[in-house]
Formats: structure tokens, sequence, C-alpha cells
């Protein structure tokens, strides 16, 4: 039983980990076109600080966004390391399935 508990609690962190896809990382450029206001994202500066917040504005040189506490966030698109894009919906309808599978389909 505690094994059953232990493989769910892995899978379920996992399923929830890769709820998030890269946009841009130091071997990938960050492209103006792939970053959409209005949406969540979760950008890692070269000072290894990670922001979580929803886009507001991109210009040329800046990211402009709101964090979830309503605080403004100005990001240099320079001192950008890695861009992720944050899909909580899908990753809880996989995380559903995955829990219905362990529960329905016998081991």
């Amino acid at each position: 039983m505690k094994k059953t508990y232990l493989i769910f609690s892995v899978l379920l962190i996992i399923l929830l980990n890769s709820c998030k896809s890269i946009i841009a990382n130091p071997g990938k450029a960050l492209d103006d076109n792939f970053l959409e206001i209005g949406k969540r994202y979760e950008i890692q500066d070269y000072e290894a600080k990670v922001h979580q917040f929803k886009i507001t504005s991109v210009d040329s040189i800046n990211v402009y966004g709101v964090s979830k506490k309503g605080k403004c966030i100005v990001i240099n698109k320079k001192q950008i390391r890695e861009v992720k894009k944050l899909k909580v919906g899908t990753s809880i309808i996989v995380s559903i399935s995955a829990i219905a599978a362990l529960i329905f389909i016998p081991i």
C-alpha cells in the first residue's frame, strides 16, 4: 500500500513539473513572436532569479509583466536566460487521466 502511494506521489510530481514548455534558452534565441500578451510565463535571468508573471507588453528592449501579487516586473531581454510557458490546464487533465488509469487498470 505504501508503495502505491509512493508511486502515485512521484508520478503526480513528474506530471505537474512537465506542464512547462521551454520557449527560449541559451541555445535557442528569444523571438518576440513566441511571447503572447496575457499569458503566464516563468522567466529565469542570468542572476538565477526565477520570475513567474503574466506578460502585459513586449518591446525591442524589455519584457513587461505583472506577478500574482500585483507587482510590476520589467526584465531586459539581454538578461533573460530561459523562458518557460506554463500549461497548467493541460497538466491537470493529464494528471487526472493518469490517476484514473492507476485506479481502474489493475497492476
